[in-house]
């Protein structure tokens, strides 16, 4: 019995020791656990904010149209038909996630976000010209990544084809 409790506080001596040790490490070095890290210095440190006359937004739909101006229309290289095909394969490839496979803005990513997605079948999105559309699709919108460096500017044609099929067959 004498041996346990000597054995007890033994232990409790130890603990309490490499406590003590490891605090006084912690208050003491400046390169300390995990806490004072040279990795999470650079976060201490206030984010510098950005001037509000660094970036000109209301000019950026001119240099967008002006940009499109030798890129649209495009001809497709196949039949109508192969295109439409192109079309639906890369909608779902890149635009389904968020504006579902029924184009109604209702994607399994789409759903989580506030506003919801554009429903391409309603009447905002068929009043879009066709160069709006590839603007949006090439440049993105709110929450619409831009795809131009994704896509190919034959599927982003292919996408509005389809698009335009749906939206004339729910007419």
């Amino acid at each position: 019995m004498k041996q346990v409790l000597f054995l007890a506080v033994f232990a409790l001596i130890a603990l309490t020791g490499v406590y003590t040790v490891i605090t006084l490490y912690d208050s003491t070095l400046k390169a300390g656990r995990m806490n004072q890290t040279p990795v999470l210095r650079p976060h201490e440190k206030p984010l510098l904010i950005m001037d509000k006359r660094t970036i000109v937004s209301h000019k950026s739909e001119a240099l967008i149209k002006e940009k499109m101006k030798n890129t649209f229309p495009v001809t497709g290289t196949g039949s109508a038909q192969a295109m439409l095909v192109k079309g639906e394969k890369d909608y779902k490839s890149f635009c389904s996630h968020c504006h579902g496979n029924n184009l109604d803005g209702l994607g399994t990513v789409g759903q989580s976000f506030f506003p919801l997605p554009a429903n391409l079948t309603g009447e905002n999105a068929a009043q879009l010209s066709d160069k709006e559309m590839f603007a949006v699709i090439s440049y993105g919108s709110k929450k619409t990544p831009a795809l131009a460096s994704s896509m190919s500017v034959e599927s982003r044609y292919a996408v509005i084809r389809y698009i335009r099929s749906i939206q004339k067959s729910n007419l």
